[in-house]
């Protein structure tokens, strides 16, 4: 009896430090004139080549917190096989059936881009055409020319912005079809050119980060979406009980609805947060830094600045020293973990063995930091200073 006891008490705590370990929602503040809208835009479910039903996914992005997701399944040959084998009733499964299931779900609680993923071989790769109207008229166009990849997605692509569709070119760094380098084909510049890429997908879960599509976002004025491109459960792909999340778009919108994403992602206002780090724009990532890291006070006394920061997002914040306080030190390199604080003191340089003060008639001064892992560029992280008076 005493044994079954220990047991119990051994099981009910390590369900206590499990619910313990399992993260918050993904918690990320709104930025001046503008709601911060979480979003994955790229998912799939079993209506295609993934083993999760729809109304999973919505539940899903509900308990990480998501504000909005897209359905993006396999326009091409996959819905055709399970039509044809039998598993899918043609009359009741088109291709638009799984975002009508999910939307059904999401209710008033989440927000449901209606989508689709064009898969063609490299190049022109894989797109995602979201705010479609109509998946099966995309798939029509794509096979008139199904025997020339690049013919057949231009046909598609032209559909969906007939459709008045939202483009994005996804994931250009996989290694199935960018297995040495990833590059921009003459197709992709071609496509670009004609008006058919709105957006990159900088970093895709199966993938990671391309410093290239960060450029070419930058020099192309293209918006930037980072996703799961998720075909597991979440709680397979994610490690959820360590503090991980998955990636996510960040959406700087002027209110909470399809039409304030889409007004926000064609007017390229979206960053992206995935595995501890933010890549974007400098006009997004800089007050969006100022919204996660708060100030709480800074005191400029005779021998030290101190200033206390305050963590109140889910990103971490990794600080260094910046440029030009060469003559003061303070910590070179801090995490700042989500939802905590930190007491920087930065005191002039030591001189032998006496503790220098400030000059007294030094009545402004600024302590310079590097962001490093808020990235406005390819390995180009974000600097700020906070200014200490007295």
């Amino acid at each position: 009896m005493k044994r079954f006891l220990l047991t119990l008490v051994a099981l009910a705590g390590l369900a206590t430090a499990s619910a313990q370990l399992t993260p918050n929602k993904i918690v990320v503040p709104d930025i001046e004139g503008y709601k911060t809208l979480k979003g994955d835009f790229h998912i799939h479910t079993v209506f295609t080549d993934a083993t999760v039903w729809p109304v999973t996914r919505v539940h899903e992005a509900i308990w990480e917190g998501l504000d909005v997701i897209a359905i993006t399944e396999h326009i091409d040959t996959r819905h055709q096989k399970y039509v044809n084998s039998g598993v899918f009733v043609k009359e009741k499964c088109d291709r638009d059936y799984s975002y009508e299931l999910a939307k059904k779900a999401a209710g008033k609680k989440l927000l449901v881009v209606h989508g689709g993923e064009i898969s063609r071989g490299m190049p022109p790769g894989h797109w995602n055409c979201l705010f479609v109207k109509d998946n099966d008229d995309l798939c029509a166009e794509t096979e008139k020319n199904d025997h020339d990849h690049v013919l057949a997605m231009e046909g598609g692509l032209k559909e969906a912005r007939n459709q008045g569709a939202f483009i994005m070119w996804n994931h250009p760094n996989w290694c199935k079809q960018a297995p040495n380098e990833t590059k921009m084909w003459k197709e992709h510049k071609k496509f670009l050119k004609d008006g058919y890429m709105d957006a990159i997908e900088i970093y895709n879960m199966a993938c990671g980060y391309s410093p290239e599509a960060h450029e070419w976002c930058l020099e192309h004025n293209l918006a930037m979406l980072g996703n799961s491109d998720c075909h597991a459960p979440f709680f397979m792909e994610v490690d959820y009980l360590h503090g991980a999340h998955r990636p996510v778009t960040l959406v700087f919108a002027t209110e909470k609805s399809l039409e304030g994403v889409r007004e926000a992602l064609d007017a390229r206002r979206s960053a992206v947060f995935a595995e501890g780090n933010v890549y974007g724009r400098e006009q997004e990532l800089r007050p969006l830094l100022e919204a996660c890291l708060k100030v709480n006070s800074v005191q400029f006394k005779a021998k030290e600045v101190v200033i206390e920061f305050e963590n109140v997002s889910s990103i971490p914040v990794t600080l260094t020293k910046g440029a030009g306080s060469e003559d003061t030190w303070y910590a070179r390199y801090v995490v700042i973990p989500p939802f905590t604080t930190y007491t920087y003191k930065a005191r002039p340089l030591l001189d032998g063995d006496k503790q220098p003060a400030f000059d007294k008639a030094i009545t402004e001064y600024s302590v310079n930091f590097v962001a490093e892992n808020f990235y406005i560029g390819a390995g180009k992280p974000l600097s700020f200073s906070v200014k200490a008076t007295r």
